[in-house]
């Protein structure tokens, strides 16, 4: 519970350095590896739900097929429920923490910093504390445009409102200022460091992306 003191989350914003000296000589990463998922998870049950209606009209646009719209629509009443969407929202969530984790730690070994992977979690962790603001954020948004996240666009403004919004940029540059305070890299390699971690994680976000734009508009 050492990071969730509010005198450290106040520093994530203020002095940033004096939480990830702490990870040095304490890589407590297990209770945040849970805490920030369940955040996550808790965002989805308060999305606006999805009507019947906005499904079958998503459905009829898709396919002209009535047996096709018809099992369509049944898969997307399971995969958009609000259960459903927050037991794979956690589970996204933690196993990203895990890759970033392991992403980080390969890059800072190569920049010729002292790291294991316990204090790579750690880093990567506390750095995620600044997206629970960002979740709030969210849900609020979303309840006073009531989303309908059928009608989502996987396009730029998508990807950078959700990859490289204010919150996630902050969250890059604590991982930076997380590898020089804890893993013996000076100010120019933790900079290069954040920089090639921040690129290599938005690489499958932006894969995906042109994946399902791909197999929506080109497939067809």
């Amino acid at each position: 519970m050492e990071y969730l003191k509010p005198s450290n989350l106040l520093n994530l914003v203020i002095s940033p350095t004096k939480v990830f000296q702490k990870v040095k000589e304490k890589p407590d990463f297990l209770i945040l590896i849970f805490f920030i998922p369940i955040i996550a998870a808790l965002t989805t049950l308060f999305l606006p739900k999805i009507s019947d209606e906005a499904m079958l009209e998503y459905v009829k646009k898709i396919t002209e097929d009535p047996q096709v719209q018809e099992a369509t629509l049944k898969t997307l009443k399971f995969t958009k429920s609000p259960i459903y969407l927050a037991g794979t929202t956690f589970l996204h969530t933690i196993i990203s923490f895990f890759i970033a984790s392991f992403v980080l730690l390969i890059i800072v070994r190569l920049a010729g910093g002292e790291i294991d992977y316990k204090r790579a979690l750690t880093i990567v962790a506390v750095a995620n504390l600044v997206m629970i603001p960002y979740y709030i954020f969210y849900v609020i948004y979303a309840r006073v445009v009531n989303l309908n996240i059928l009608d989502i666009q996987m396009n730029f403004k998508y990807f950078i409102r959700t990859y490289l919004h204010v919150f996630a940029i902050w969250r890059y540059v604590l991982i930076g200022i997380g590898v020089f305070a804890a893993c013996e890299l000076n100010t120019a390699k933790s900079i290069i460091v954040s920089i090639v971690y921040s690129a290599v994680t938005l690489i499958m976000p932006i894969v995906s992306m042109f994946t399902q734009n791909f197999m929506k508009f080109g497939g067809r």
